[in-house]
């Protein structure tokens, strides 16, 4: 039997022909832009389709990043409970730190405004000038 040659080597010596001659002119290229400008930033190509991520890959960044979310919820939640002082003690559920930090913030705005009103009256008593507002919305009311 005579060997045959197949047609895999062949297109291997071509393409690797065709890379060579690809070279060549690109250092001829290189050699005559001595005066080139810097090469343009390169694009960030897309990953290979061998790099992508697995199922099992996504469900767990997912699981990672929903835990994360609860985490930051948590802290948040954590920080309204120290700061109200409705909160000390007693069911802490979401919806009562909610409503009870509504509360809160709804007493801190009346009496911001009740003191601002004092202000008013002992500067018109004093025949002082009108006292300078800070940048706040003035009378917030949110009942």
């Amino acid at each position: 039997m005579a060997p045959t040659t197949s047609p895999v080597p062949a297109k291997k010596a071509s393409s690797e022909a065709s890379k060579e001659m690809a070279t060549s002119s690109k250092r001829a290229l290189d050699q005559d832009d001595t005066q080139a400008a810097p090469p343009a930033k390169e694009r960030r190509s897309r990953k290979a389709p061998h790099e992508l991520l697995t199922e099992a890959e996504k469900k767990a960044n997912h699981i990672a990043s929903e835990q994360k979310r609860r985490q930051n919820i948590r802290i948040g939640f954590d920080q309204l409970i120290e700061i109200v002082p409705a909160l000390n003690s007693g069911n802490r559920s979401e919806a009562l730190i909610l409503q009870k930090s509504v509360d809160h913030i709804k007493q801190l705005i009346s009496t911001k405004n009740d003191l601002k009103e004092q202000i008013r009256d002992l500067q018109t008593l004093l025949g002082e000038s009108a006292y300078e507002e800070d940048s706040s919305e003035d009378e917030l009311t949110y009942f």
